[in-house]
Order: C-alpha cells, then sequence, then structure tokens
C-alpha cells in the first residue's frame, strides 16, 4: 500500500473541495504548482497522510443525525467508501489497505476493535502507516526523516485548523506513536 497514493491525493483535495462549497474553508488551490521543492512536498504530503489519518477517525465518529444534516452528495460519497465501493479516482478501502468487512456492515464491538489500539484504524497500525510512508521517501537520509518529520508535525497542525480546534484523542495518540517511531529511526541512524 502506498500512503501518497492517487486516492488519498483526491480524496484530500474532494475534502478541501467539499469544504469549501460548504463554506468550511476560506481558499482551496485549485491547481498544483507545477514544481515544488522537496520540502515543499514533503510539507504537502504530510498535511495529505494527517488529513487521511484524520479522516479515518471521522468516519467512525459520524453518526446518521449527523449524516442527514450534509449534502445529499457528501453523504453518497461517504457510503459509498464506508461501504467498500471502489470509484476510479476515489479513495477506497482497498487504498488504505484495508479488506476487511465493509465499514456499514460492522456492528458496534467490530467497530471498536477496527479502531483499538491494535485495529486497522488504531493507533499502532496507522502511526506505522504513516511513518513507513515517512521511511519511504527518506532512503535512510537524515535531514530527509528529519524534514519528514516536520512535515508531519506541520501537517497535524493543518488538520487542527481545518477541524476548527481540539482532534479526537486518537489522533494524538496517533501523532505521538509516528513521532516517535520517525525518532527512533533518526537515533538508530545517528548511532551508526
Amino acid at each position: 500500500m502506498q500512503v501518497g497514493s492517487t486516492g488519498y491525493i483526491n480524496a484530500n483535495e474532494n475534502a478541501l473541495k467539499n469544504a469549501k462549497m460548504h463554506g468550511e474553508v476560506q481558499s482551496v488551490e485549485e491547481e498544483r504548482e507545477p514544481t515544488l521543492t522537496l520540502e515543499e512536498e514533503l510539507e504537502k504530503s504530510a498535511v495529505e497522510v494527517s488529513l487521511s489519518m484524520n479522516a479515518q477517525v471521522l468516519l467512525y465518529a459520524m453518526n446518521s443525525e449527523d449524516l442527514s444534516k450534509n449534502n445529499s452528495i457528501a453523504q453518497k460519497n461517504i457510503l459509498d467508501f464506508l461501504s467498500g465501493k471502489e470509484i476510479e479516482g476515489e479513495l477506497s478501502l482497498a487504498d488504505l489497505g484495508y479488506d476487511g468487512k465493509p465499514i456499514t456492515e460492522l456492528s458496534v464491538d467490530e467497530a471498536t476493535e477496527l479502531i483499538g489500539e491494535d485495529g486497522f484504524f488504531g493507533v499502532n497500525q496507522t502511526s506505522q502507516r504513516v511513518a513507513d510512508f515517512v521511511f519511504s521517501f527518506s532512503n535512510d537520509d537524515i535531514e530527509l526523516l528529519e524534514k519528514g518529520r516536520e512535515g508531519i508535525v506541520k501537517g497535524f497542525e493543518e488538520a487542527e485548523k481545518l477541524w476548527g480546534g481540539e482532534l479526537p484523542q486518537i489522533s494524538y495518540d496517533t501523532q505521538a506513536r509516528t513521532l516517535e517511531l520517525i525518532d527512533k529511526k533518526i537515533e538508530e541512524l545517528k548511532n551508526n
């Protein structure tokens, strides 16, 4: 699974565009800059990863009352995602590497297990996926690992702004574990 996949990028762009349509975001960058520096690309990727991480938490926190208040297209997109439908160019559960039962068919106990500490969307597995994303482009380069770490922190701050304040605790726990994994890798490389 690639965390920086087209599905992730498209999903985050769509989420930002939907937020703009509903007045939740002041502006959305409509076009990508033709050339980004490595630092800009790392920061952009970190924002996308953080948004994806937090989007997973949000999907579980929704209930039918919340869905009924939203735009019907957004409702359909959310239900399609949670049902495991794969639509070309859109983020799917499979893009995340999830191959379990569709979210819409889970019992409360099954959903709780899935976001539990060791569940697929829990702290350990999600933080490992995010850390692996940083490791994949760093190639054991300490400077790139540090920039990736900075990008995760900045991306998380951006996610808080988009959320409008404090995120659910699982988000903070996931960020802390992700940074711990990256710090451990940096320390190992410095000691070698």
